[in-house]
């Protein structure tokens, strides 16, 4: 027992080392455009998350392996990513100290999370922060500071450098680049990013026909299809089940997409979708030779799967509408805290 539990956290060590690697070159494009404000949101989100894992997960409920493992600062990096280039540090701060309390002490460790800790920082900073990363905040971009305007790139250079959105989608190369070390190293597959793009461009595809003007880029489409969505032990392990989740996932934020919401579609679906992680690996899971193969009975049950979220997508869209989102983050909050009570 004690074994396995070495091995699991040495595993989940060297995966966060590679994956802080991979995420090297984004910062290196934030830097060039930017300089070092971006960074400095970065810094925010890692050092809170830190802060957070120490007092918690270290001090109150004695987890000596939870410094060893670099979650806290993955969280943080990861968080500070998908945030605004100019956002506040101390809403950074807020962002990357919220997601490792409510993604991962609240569940005593990180292989026992349920929900995307990326996920929530961000929804955390949309339900406190509002304004912050709204359309029209200034949080976007700054061009008393801009070195490299995006403005000039148009067609495949664009792919090189973009200078507004999120801190992780400023190049789709860096991007790329980082994806690739990553499948190099076996820290993820390509079944849940695959899957989930090419449902997400069928949707645009879509959308462009009803002429639904879709507000989300595709530079944060695929950094969350590239360093969100494949975050361990909230995405299913097996093969079948990832093309299933990334298929889920891009069906759900098209759905949104439908229904008027954009900011908060991806969000939204990883969220949804991260307690149906363990059944679909249920349903999905290799035969007694290793072998993955689709049945009768399991496409019957996927399919059932899809109906269920297809079903709390619109539940969610109208609790969105009509702002009762807020109301479920405060009553989390509330569970958190009674769990990290419980959990001392």
């Amino acid at each position: 027992m004690f074994r396995k539990k070495k091995e699991l956290q040495e595993n989940i060590t060297k995966t966060n080392i590679d994956i802080l690697v991979s995420l090297l070159p984004m910062l290196f494009v934030a830097f060039f455009i930017y300089e070092t404000t971006p960074l400095l949101v970065i810094l925010s989100a890692v050092g809170a998350s830190e802060a957070v894992d120490i007092i918690f997960s270290l001090i109150i409920q004695k987890n000596k392996g939870t410094l060893k493992d670099l979650s806290g600062i993955t969280i943080g990096a990861l968080t500070g990513l998908v945030l605004a280039p100019f956002t506040p540090l101390y809403v950074a701060a807020f962002a990357g100290g919220t997601a490792t309390l409510f993604g991962k002490a609240v569940y005593r460790g990180t292989d026992k999370k349920i929900f995307n800790p990326v996920i929530l920082g961000k929804l955390f900073v949309l339900t406190f922060f509002p304004a912050i990363l709204a359309p029209n905040s200034q949080a976007w971009t700054n061009s008393e500071v801009l070195k490299i305007s995006g403005q000039n790139m148009t067609g495949l250079a664009s792919f090189i450098l973009v200078d507004r959105g999120i801190i992780g989608e400023l190049s789709i190369v860096a991007m790329v680049i980082g994806a690739i070390y990553l499948i190099f190293r076996t820290k993820i597959t390509w079944h849940i990013p695959v899957s989930f793009f090419v449902t997400i461009f069928f949707g645009y595809y879509i959308t462009a026909a009803y002429n639904i003007n879709v507000v989300t880029t595709l530079g944060e489409i695929i950094f969350m299809g590239i360093f969100v969505l494949t975050d361990s032990f909230t995405t299913p392990r097996h093969g079948l089940g990832k093309v299933f989740f990334g298929f889920l996932a891009g069906l759900s934020t098209i759905i949104f997409w439908f229904l008027g919401i954009h900011t908060e579609a991806i969000i939204y679906s990883v969220l949804i979708l991260n307690p149906f992680t363990k059944p679909i690996n249920t349903i999905f899971k290799p035969n007694v030779f290793g072998v993955e193969s689709v049945s009768f009975a399991e496409i019957i049950q996927g399919i059932g799967f899809a109906i269920i979220v297809v079903l709390i997508v619109f539940a969610t869209s109208y609790l969105h509408t009509y702002g009762f989102i807020p109301y479920i983050v405060y009553i989390y909050v509330v569970y958190g805290i009674w769990r990290l009570y419980n959990n001392r």
